[in-house]
């Protein structure tokens, strides 16, 4: 592996991903309104949950949730792109990874404002849909069903789902350069996300946000499952009509 490629590749993908996306789609969208600090109320107290993260969560809260999906897209386009240009381009060394891993860097820590960004969820997903497409399909929906039957979905989503990865990528490719980029950024998010996990731990040490429902509902996410769920059951309706006598 070369030293100045792999320079180069943590660069390109530092910097890609330090394009706050966050901030186009609110000054383009959010008629004159400055993006604020998330705040998540506790469903049932006056107990309150503030995260300064410029992040997909933070447009969806402020501007709803067809805008926090856009901004999440392009977010997770970013980091696939510039996978792919290096994967594409340098397919014998673990360029690619580099450039990922330092996507998710980028947007943790953007350069373009001020070293304040999001918390890297939706790059994570981009790139590593590049580098295996089946590992966020294996390692997400197994950690949401997990954080589920813990009842911490939260903790959850936070670590489980870059450790699943890093075992289905050895699995599928039998490389530790899979497992260390995987791992490091389960790292870097869980270092970006240090004060609202500490936030969240005490909240739960006060016995709150024990159920789904409770969880949902502080991250405000209960309308979306509601509409999710009325969809399914459009849906259903049909067949089960067919089933009645």
């Amino acid at each position: 592996m070369s030293p100045v490629l792999a320079l180069a590749a943590a660069c390109a993908g530092y910097l890609v991903g330090s394009v706050p996306f966050a901030l186009v789609v609110f000054r383009v969208f959010g008629r004159g309104r400055t993006l604020e600090t998330s705040v998540f109320k506790v469903p049932g107290s006056g107990e309150i949950l503030e995260s300064n993260a410029v992040s997909a969560t933070a447009v969806r809260l402020q501007l709803g949730s067809r805008y926090g999906c856009l901004t999440a897209l392009l977010d997770m386009a970013k980091a696939a792109a510039v996978t792919l240009a290096f994967r594409l381009a340098l397919p014998q060394h673990p360029y690619d990874l580099i450039a990922s891993g330092l996507c998710v860097a980028g947007h943790i820590w953007p350069l373009f404002h001020r070293f304040r960004g999001g918390r890297g969820q939706s790059p994570a997903i981009g790139g590593l849909f590049v580098i295996d497409w089946t590992a966020p399909l294996i390692a997400y929906p197994r950690s949401l069903l997990f954080g589920v039957a813990v009842r911490s979905r939260a903790y959850v989503d936070r670590f489980a789902p870059m450790l699943l990865a890093a075992g289905w990528l050895y699995y599928r490719t039998g490389r530790l350069s899979h497992v260390f980029y995987a791992v490091g950024i389960g790292v870097i998010r869980g270092l970006a996300m240090r004060n609202e996990i500490r936030q969240y731990a005490r909240l739960r040490r006060r016995g709150q946000l024990r159920t789904l429902a409770e969880e949902l509902e502080f991250l405000g996410l209960a309308d979306v499952t509601s509409r999710i769920t009325g969809f399914l059951q459009r849906v259903a309706a049909p067949f089960r009509s067919r089933r009645e006598p």
